[in-house]
């Protein structure tokens, strides 16, 4: 069977993207589209690796191992040796089940002009089917994540743990599903805090930024770790601080369970809020 370099190149630049879309479902990681282009790019230069002779296992696992690495670390960038870990951990778990299912249709359905080598897929079928077939799997898996989300919990008691500098304070804390704050950056969830519960873990510029009404006359190396993002809700918006502490653990208190969360913690500049804490109930999932 003849295999055309474009058509190789196409299916599995086309097939790693929505590889990479499933693995953001499921972590709940917001990345932008052109990070995921550039890391679905890498997924279909690699697809070069059919060529590989199949009895070289070892060279072949560990380039799939590097690889998948790589794109995750394209796509999501680092935050953090856990939430990397977390992406790169799904990225191969995603890659693994879609091998599965190709190498089930090549062995037992056995289609005119298909190939699968070294795990990566070949078809000699029209875009169309393609198309059709990627978009019902991703399908299925906003599907999955769906009813996982509809069971995240929103009536339970809750304390945020934060630890940072050192230091350790507790928040009661509400689960929202209306808390849809994402840093635009690392596509973390935020869990909005009250300034005065927490400003023993919080980093010394977000006083600073709150105590001066023009934010250009602070200097950039003492803002140093803070991410500033505009915000808006329904009747009010402003601007929100950000930061990553080195350990952010909910404790369910109802259900006794506790949960580690790669998530940042953001104050609302001049903003008073009702509760200490607020989450999206999705992290816990």
């Amino acid at each position: 069977m003849v295999i055309y370099l474009d058509v190789l190149i196409l299916i599995n630049l086309y097939v790693t993207y929505f590889q990479i879309l499933a693995v953001s479902v499921f972590t709940h990681r917001k990345t932008v589209w052109y990070r995921k282009l550039s890391a679905a790019g890498i997924g279909a230069v690699a697809s070069l690796s059919i060529f590989i002779p199949q009895e070289m296992v070892l060279t072949l696992t560990l380039l799939k191992i590097f690889l998948c690495a790589l794109i995750a670390f394209v796509a999501f960038g680092y935050t953090g040796f856990r939430a990397y870990a977390v992406s790169v951990l799904f990225l191969m778990l995603v890659s693994f089940v879609f091998s599965g299912l190709m190498l089930c249709v090549w062995l037992f359905a056995a289609p005119m002009k298909m190939l699968f080598i070294n795990g990566t897929v070949y078809f000699g079928v029209d875009t169309m089917t393609i198309i059709l077939s990627t978009c019902a799997a991703y399908g299925v898996v906003r599907i999955i994540r769906y009813i996982l989300d509809k069971n995240g919990k929103t009536d339970g008691k809750y304390t945020v743990i934060i630890k940072n500098n050192g230091r350790e304070c507790r928040l009661s804390a509400l689960a929202d599903s209306g808390n849809g704050i994402v840093d635009c950056f690392s596509g973390l969830p935020v869990i909005v805090c009250r300034r005065d519960m927490c400003a023993d873990v919080s980093p010394p510029a977000i006083e600073m930024i709150e105590n001066n009404s023009d934010i250009s006359e602070i200097g950039t190396q003492m803002i140093k770790g803070v991410r500033i993002m505009p915000f808006s809700t329904v009747g009010k918006g402003g601007l929100i601080c950000m930061f990553k502490a080195e350990s952010v653990v909910i404790d369910d208190e109802t259900n006794e369970e506790k949960y580690p969360v790669n998530a940042l913690i953001g104050i609302v500049i001049g903003g008073r809020q009702e509760y200490e804490a607020i989450f999206n109930p999705k992290i816990l999932v």
